[in-house]
């Protein structure tokens, strides 16, 4: 992954949205773990938070965005997320804002299309900003729960088209 990854991989969502909803085209759930391991904001490789229990990641490293109301499920059982909506600043003036929606994806039943969305809005947004260079910028001003939202999006969604 570099600093255009991210924003590519977006554009990949966006152009097979509809064959990722009808199941024609598969998720690959290890591409969006690159493109948040570049991103480096969150303190471990992506894949290990989705067994990692409720209580440890809230207590650990959440900058408590999301609801984590069960204490010993795992991450991976969350059904809340914030989605990166938008980005004010400048990034060549090291001053970037994210701006975040509180976005529950389970009403009553799962939503494949509301994570898709989620990822695909969420990835265009930070690649947006990743790709002018300024990495530590972006990783400073990103919200964990922002970015374990995407990973937690991901892996729903390659559960549901299984």
């Amino acid at each position: 992954m570099d600093q255009f990854g991210i924003s590519q991989l977006a554009d990949w969502l966006e152009e097979k949205h509809q064959a990722i909803l009808d199941k024609q085209t598969k998720l690959d759930l290890a591409t969006v773990l690159e493109a948040i391991d570049y991103l480096a904001v969150l303190d471990q490789p992506a894949k290990q938070y989705l067994n990692q229990t409720q209580a440890t990641y809230y207590k650990s490293e959440s900058d408590h965005k999301l609801n984590l109301p069960d204490d010993k499920a795992p991450l991976m059982a969350t059904q809340d997320r914030i989605m990166v909506n938008h980005v004010d600043g400048q990034v060549n003036e090291d001053e970037i804002k994210f701006t975040y929606n509180h976005e529950p994806v389970f009403e009553p039943k799962y939503s494949a299309k509301k994570d898709l969305n989620l990822l695909k809005y969420g990835l265009e947004v930070i690649g947006a900003a990743a790709s002018t260079g300024h990495t530590d910028i972006v990783k400073q001003a990103l919200s964990k729960d922002a970015v374990l939202s995407l990973l937690l999006a991901a892996n729903q969604l390659v559960a549901w088209q299984a």
